[in-house]
Protein backbone atom coordinates (compact mmCIF):
# COMPACT_ATOMS: atom_id res chain seq x y z
CA UNK A 1 0.00 0.00 0.00
CA UNK A 2 1.27 3.62 -0.93
CA UNK A 3 -0.39 7.07 -0.64
CA UNK A 4 0.73 10.53 -1.51
CA UNK A 5 3.82 9.98 -5.05
CA UNK A 6 2.68 13.80 -5.56
CA UNK A 7 5.06 13.36 -8.91
CA UNK A 8 7.47 11.41 -7.05
CA UNK A 9 7.38 8.30 -9.89
CA UNK A 10 11.01 7.49 -9.39
CA UNK A 11 10.48 7.08 -5.50
CA UNK A 12 7.68 4.86 -6.31
CA UNK A 13 9.07 2.69 -8.77
CA UNK A 14 11.99 2.29 -6.26
CA UNK A 15 9.96 1.09 -3.76
CA UNK A 16 8.16 -1.75 -5.28
CA UNK A 17 11.60 -2.84 -6.74
CA UNK A 18 12.55 -3.08 -3.28
CA UNK A 19 9.03 -5.25 -1.85
CA UNK A 20 9.83 -7.31 -5.64
CA UNK A 21 5.93 -6.57 -6.22
CA UNK A 22 4.63 -8.83 -8.56
CA UNK A 23 1.40 -8.19 -9.60
CA UNK A 24 0.49 -11.83 -10.74
CA UNK A 25 1.04 -12.50 -6.67
CA UNK A 26 0.98 -9.46 -4.89
CA UNK A 27 -1.81 -7.19 -4.19
CA UNK A 28 -1.47 -3.52 -4.27
CA UNK A 29 -2.97 -0.58 -3.41
CA UNK A 30 -2.49 2.90 -4.05
CA UNK A 31 -4.54 5.27 -1.84
CA UNK A 32 -4.24 8.81 -3.91
CA UNK A 33 -2.62 12.01 -4.54
CA UNK A 34 -0.67 11.01 -7.50
CA UNK A 35 0.08 14.52 -8.60
CA UNK A 36 1.14 18.00 -8.07
CA UNK A 37 4.51 19.42 -5.84
CA UNK A 38 6.78 16.50 -6.86
CA UNK A 39 8.97 16.59 -10.63
CA UNK A 40 7.09 13.78 -12.41
CA UNK A 41 3.33 13.73 -12.07
CA UNK A 42 2.71 12.80 -15.83
CA UNK A 43 5.38 10.21 -15.47
CA UNK A 44 3.67 8.76 -12.43
CA UNK A 45 0.02 9.09 -13.61
CA UNK A 46 0.98 6.82 -16.84
CA UNK A 47 2.85 4.49 -14.00
CA UNK A 48 -0.51 4.14 -11.85
CA UNK A 49 -2.71 3.86 -15.23
CA UNK A 50 -0.15 0.43 -15.86
CA UNK A 51 -0.34 -0.72 -12.57
CA UNK A 52 -3.97 -0.43 -12.39
CA UNK A 53 -4.01 -2.54 -15.37
CA UNK A 54 -2.13 -5.30 -13.91
CA UNK A 55 -4.58 -5.45 -10.99
CA UNK A 56 -3.38 -2.65 -8.34
CA UNK A 57 -6.56 -0.29 -6.90
CA UNK A 58 -6.01 2.99 -7.34
CA UNK A 59 -8.08 5.84 -5.19
CA UNK A 60 -8.87 9.26 -5.78
CA UNK A 61 -7.21 11.63 -3.83
CA UNK A 62 -7.85 15.80 -3.29
CA UNK A 63 -5.05 16.52 -5.54
CA UNK A 64 -6.92 14.51 -8.56
CA UNK A 65 -10.04 15.90 -8.01
CA UNK A 66 -8.44 19.55 -7.72
CA UNK A 67 -7.19 18.36 -11.09
CA UNK A 68 -10.53 17.31 -12.21
CA UNK A 69 -12.39 20.53 -10.84
CA UNK A 70 -9.82 22.85 -12.64
CA UNK A 71 -10.77 21.24 -15.69
CA UNK A 72 -14.29 21.14 -15.66
CA UNK A 73 -14.32 24.89 -14.18
CA UNK A 74 -11.59 27.66 -14.76
CA UNK A 75 -12.86 29.16 -11.14
CA UNK A 76 -10.90 26.45 -9.33
CA UNK A 77 -7.79 26.46 -11.54
CA UNK A 78 -6.00 29.15 -9.07
CA UNK A 79 -6.87 27.09 -5.86
CA UNK A 80 -5.41 23.84 -7.63
CA UNK A 81 -2.27 25.69 -8.48
CA UNK A 82 -2.23 27.13 -4.69
CA UNK A 83 -2.03 23.90 -3.55
CA UNK A 84 1.01 22.49 -5.87
CA UNK A 85 -0.70 22.25 -9.13
CA UNK A 86 1.48 24.54 -10.70
CA UNK A 87 4.12 21.79 -11.16
CA UNK A 88 1.66 19.56 -12.87
CA UNK A 89 0.37 22.34 -14.79
CA UNK A 90 3.78 23.04 -16.19
CA UNK A 91 4.75 19.33 -17.05
CA UNK A 92 1.36 19.61 -19.29
CA UNK A 93 2.38 22.71 -20.94
CA UNK A 94 -0.37 24.87 -19.52
CA UNK A 95 -3.41 22.93 -20.26
CA UNK A 96 -5.08 19.56 -18.51
CA UNK A 97 -5.26 16.49 -20.77
CA UNK A 98 -8.72 15.04 -21.48
CA UNK A 99 -7.00 11.59 -21.06
CA UNK A 100 -5.75 12.10 -17.27
CA UNK A 101 -8.91 13.53 -16.48
CA UNK A 102 -10.95 10.39 -18.05
CA UNK A 103 -8.44 8.50 -15.82
CA UNK A 104 -9.14 9.93 -12.49
CA UNK A 105 -13.01 10.23 -12.90
CA UNK A 106 -12.90 6.38 -12.69
CA UNK A 107 -11.52 5.62 -10.06
CA UNK A 108 -13.26 5.10 -6.61
CA UNK A 109 -13.01 7.08 -3.26
CA UNK A 110 -12.73 4.10 -1.01
CA UNK A 111 -12.25 0.49 -0.94
CA UNK A 112 -13.63 -2.42 1.81
CA UNK A 113 -11.50 -5.36 2.82
CA UNK A 114 -13.25 -7.73 5.31
CA UNK A 115 -11.36 -6.35 7.88
CA UNK A 116 -10.33 -2.58 6.84
CA UNK A 117 -11.24 0.13 4.39
CA UNK A 118 -9.18 2.41 2.47
CA UNK A 119 -9.45 5.72 1.91
CA UNK A 120 -7.25 8.69 0.74
CA UNK A 121 -8.16 11.18 3.78
CA UNK A 122 -10.48 9.55 6.42
CA UNK A 123 -14.46 9.19 6.83
CA UNK A 124 -16.82 10.91 8.98
CA UNK A 125 -17.43 9.18 12.62
CA UNK A 126 -20.70 7.74 12.91
CA UNK A 127 -21.74 7.72 9.43
CA UNK A 128 -22.19 4.71 7.65
CA UNK A 129 -19.82 3.57 4.61
CA UNK A 130 -22.54 3.88 1.83
CA UNK A 131 -23.46 7.03 3.01
CA UNK A 132 -20.51 9.21 3.54
CA UNK A 133 -19.24 11.94 1.40
CA UNK A 134 -16.67 11.63 -1.74
CA UNK A 135 -15.87 15.64 -0.07
CA UNK A 136 -15.02 13.95 3.20
CA UNK A 137 -12.82 10.77 1.62
CA UNK A 138 -10.75 12.92 -0.05
CA UNK A 139 -10.22 16.04 1.90
CA UNK A 140 -11.20 15.58 6.25
CA UNK A 141 -8.91 15.37 8.82
CA UNK A 142 -10.57 16.21 11.78
CA UNK A 143 -13.00 14.87 13.26
CA UNK A 144 -11.86 11.77 11.77
CA UNK A 145 -8.57 11.89 13.29
CA UNK A 146 -9.59 12.48 16.91
CA UNK A 147 -12.90 10.64 17.27
CA UNK A 148 -13.56 7.71 14.58
CA UNK A 149 -14.16 4.38 15.98
CA UNK A 150 -14.43 1.23 13.95
CA UNK A 151 -12.84 -1.23 11.05
CA UNK A 152 -10.11 0.19 10.43
CA UNK A 153 -9.42 2.71 8.04
CA UNK A 154 -5.74 3.30 6.73
CA UNK A 155 -5.44 6.61 4.91
CA UNK A 156 -2.97 9.03 3.91
CA UNK A 157 -3.61 13.03 3.14
CA UNK A 158 -2.24 13.99 6.06
CA UNK A 159 1.51 13.98 6.83
CA UNK A 160 2.27 11.36 9.36
CA UNK A 161 5.09 13.73 11.27
CA UNK A 162 1.64 15.74 12.17
CA UNK A 163 0.10 12.42 13.95
CA UNK A 164 3.40 11.52 15.52
CA UNK A 165 3.56 15.23 16.63
CA UNK A 166 7.62 15.50 15.78
CA UNK A 167 9.81 14.70 12.58
CA UNK A 168 8.72 11.10 12.54
CA UNK A 169 8.45 9.55 8.88
CA UNK A 170 6.92 6.49 9.60
CA UNK A 171 3.52 4.88 9.61
CA UNK A 172 1.39 6.36 12.27
CA UNK A 173 -0.86 3.88 13.98
CA UNK A 174 -4.22 5.45 15.96
CA UNK A 175 -6.54 3.27 17.31
CA UNK A 176 -8.53 1.76 14.24
CA UNK A 177 -7.01 4.02 11.81
CA UNK A 178 -3.09 4.02 10.38
CA UNK A 179 -1.79 7.05 8.58
CA UNK A 180 1.16 6.07 5.64
CA UNK A 181 1.39 9.42 4.30
CA UNK A 182 5.51 9.75 5.39
CA UNK A 183 5.98 13.37 3.38
CA UNK A 184 7.33 12.46 0.51
CA UNK A 185 7.25 15.93 -1.35
CA UNK A 186 8.00 17.56 2.64
CA UNK A 187 11.27 16.20 3.12
CA UNK A 188 10.21 12.96 4.31
CA UNK A 189 10.48 9.53 2.11
CA UNK A 190 7.69 7.17 0.33
CA UNK A 191 6.74 4.26 2.14
CA UNK A 192 5.36 1.04 1.04
CA UNK A 193 3.33 -0.89 3.81
CA UNK A 194 2.31 -4.25 3.80
CA UNK A 195 -1.02 -4.27 6.01
CA UNK A 196 -0.22 -8.44 6.10
CA UNK A 197 3.10 -8.19 7.90
CA UNK A 198 3.33 -4.56 8.83
CA UNK A 199 6.61 -4.59 6.59
CA UNK A 200 7.61 -1.05 5.08
CA UNK A 201 10.16 0.16 2.48
CA UNK A 202 10.90 3.65 2.16
CA UNK A 203 12.44 5.75 -0.73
Amino acid sequence: MVSDIHGESRRLLKVLEMAHYNPSTDRLFLLGDYIDRGSDSKGTLEIVERLVRSGAVALLGNHDLMLISAYYDPSNLQRWVYNGGYTTLAEFGGFIPERWVRFLEGLPTHHEEPDCIMVHAGLAPGVPLSEQSDQDKVWIREPFLSQYRGKRVYFGHTPTCLLHGEERWEPWYGEDKVGIDTGAVYGGVLTLLDIDTGQVWTA
